[in-house]
């Protein structure tokens, strides 16, 4: 049983600045040498509405944010209403008395002091961190120099700003946390360990139009053009980023696409060229709850189907979900490390909750793949398709050999890369294509294909971010669960888990209608004991979770 996690909840409208001020947070727990879980719950707004950031830290690894909070701090009244029923036992509320009341909270006119500290403008997350650091008696020092170094501009208001609510808030509770602050430490989100992964894998270019969740990949792409030597190109629509990938490949640039579900909805006519033209190609699809534009800012597992059945016709292509933020670096690498080897395009499946959520992680690239090819020697007669055993066909690239013809076409082709419809060629380029079905599946067995957790007698399946609200969630029962999570979904890892065909098993998923279990059956002839399903774009409460695993195995 873990007792020892301790969450902090900050709940306002959005524009109050409340993600950075949880970040900030975040950041002085890892400096005090925690791991750390930071997770967001925002809606499709610029200003209002209602968002909360909750930040659950330990000493152990934290694989999920938990719904009740040891701290909980409110910009606005909503947020009382919302969230002081998830108050811990012992915990402190802190409200905006300008805005609400709360008889057993702790109230600060926050509204009233921002404004004597700005003349123009204001900056109301500097509060929760003010008031988190004078609730833990962290030195004043210390918070700010935190504030100078996190918040660029009105570096004097804000100083005063925090120095009064700290002088404030000290005087009425204290729980000192007696750590060194000096901890180092790498607070990633998953979209940016996918961009570091796919980047020390040899990545050049990586083209979207944003859409959220997959949208912070290309901002921190983008703002790491200069340290990572990525291009990092905001495309007119969805089919022209994949269009443009496609023809930087053929240049010889690894390329990535990002998008969510709708946006690789339109990518679908170009990610079947990929597949008839044979491009490598990293393609990141990050999901949402759909269907169309769905619920655009909350996390889900519908894609399932949509990734393994992407694109129309035949064709080879990799799809595999990352289970934690560590897998997502990793995974980044192989799968565009597949693409190049096999010439195909590859999906990486994740969720909102994975891309955007963030955690303090220790990254190891120093056995990561790098993208590489089979080359041609810049042969004359060179055929961009030539027919292999393998199916494979040696690459050249027009620049390197300038005498030679390179065709890339999208209709059939011959070896050489002209059209036909000729029934005989088309037959063999068809065959050749299939081919890469068994290079693709032992290629992929230099790679971790699946990650199992626990060596209990109930055995869960689960893939993507359920994954790490499982091994959280186990840390509160005792019942021998194992959890078997299936990283690479097509090819199908069926070496690996066909100890489990025909079995029973408890399914954890985010969908409505049981995709995964669906799949499991289809793949695996699995039989589903309990399908644990949550489909309101809110990721398990590690807790909650516990117990449905118990009802499940005791039902």
């Amino acid at each position: 049983m873990s007792e020892n996690i301790y969450t902090i909840l900050i709940g306002g409208r959005a524009g109050e600045g409340i993600k950075k001020a949880a970040q900030v947070i975040a950041g002085l727990l890892c400096q005090a040498g925690k791991q750390v879980y930071q997770a967001d719950d925002y809606q499709s707004l610029i200003r209002g509405g209602h968002n909360f950031s909750t930040v659950s830290s330990s000493d152990e690894t934290v694989y999920a944010a938990y719904q009740d909070a040891d701290l909980i701090i409110c910009f606005d009244h909503r947020s009382v209403e919302e969230h002081a029923g998830f108050l811990k036992p012992g915990g402190v509320l802190f409200c905006n008395s300008d805005e609400s009341d709360l008889e057993d909270g702790a109230g600060i006119p926050m509204t009233s002091i921002m404004k004597k500290h700005y003349p123009e403008g204001s900056n109301i997350g500097i509060v929760a961190i003010a008031i988190f650091c004078a609730h833990h008696s962290i030195h004043q020092y210390i918070m700010r120099n935190t504030i100078k170094q996190q918040f660029k501009r009105n570096i004097a208001e804000n100083i005063a700003f925090a120095d009064e609510i700290y002088e404030l808030v000290i005087k009425k509770s204290s729980e000192p946390m007696d750590h060194p602050f000096d901890h180092q430490y790498r607070f990633l989100s998953g979209n940016q360990a996918i961009g570091l992964g796919a980047y020390y894998a040899g990545l050049d270019f990586y083209f979207a139009y944003p859409m959220t969740p997959a949208s912070s990949l290309l901002h921190y792409l983008a703002l790491k053009k200069e340290s990572l030597g990525i291009y990092a190109i905001h495309a007119e629509s969805e089919l022209a980023a994949i269009n443009m990938a496609i023809g930087s490949a053929v240049a010889g640039c690894r390329s990535a696409v990002g998008s969510s579900g709708g946006g690789f909805a339109l990518m679908q006519e170009a990610f079947s060229m990929a597949g008839i033209v044979e491009a490598p190609l990293l393609c990141v699809l990050t999901s949402r709850p759909g269907p169309a534009t769905g619920v655009s800012t909350y996390t889900a597992q519908e894609d399932l189907w949509f990734a393994i059945n992407q694109g129309h016709g035949e064709f080879p292509r990799v799809v595999a979900s990352p289970d934690c933020h560590e897998r997502a670096f990793s995974l980044a690498a192989e799968l565009l490390s597949l693409a190049w080897e096999v010439q195909t395009p590859a999906i990486l499946l994740t969720e909102k909750q994975l891309s955007e959520d963030m955690r303090n992680l220790h990254l190891d690239q120093t056995s990561l793949p790098e993208a590489s090819c089979l080359m041609d020697n810049c042969s004359k007669d060179y055929k961009r398709y030539a027919i292999t055993e393998s199916g494979i066909s040696p690459l050249q690239f027009p620049q390197d050999c300038p005498e030679s013809v390179v065709k890339w076409n999208s209709h059939e082709h011959f070896e050489t890369g002209l059209r036909t419809d000729a029934a005989g060629a088309m037959i063999a380029m068809k065959d050749k294509r299939n081919r890469k079905n068994a290079v693709l599946e032992k290629a992929t067995r230099k790679y971790q294909r699946v990650a199992v957790y626990g060596n209990g007698e109930n055995v869960i399946f689960a893939y993507g971010s359920t994954v790490m609200e499982l091994r959280e969630a186990l840390k509160y029962t005792d019942s021998g669960f194992r959890i078997v999570a299936p990283i690479y979904l097509e090819p199908f890892p069926f070496e690996e888990l066909k100890e489990y065909e025909g079995k029973a098993a408890i399914v954890v998923e985010h969908s409505s209608t049981g995709q995964f279990a669906r799949f499991l059956q289809w793949k695996l002839k699995l039989q589903t004991k309990r399908n644990i399903l949550k489909y309101d774009g809110r990721a398990f409460d590690p807790i909650k979770l516990a117990n449905l695993l118990e009802e499940a195995i005791h039902a």
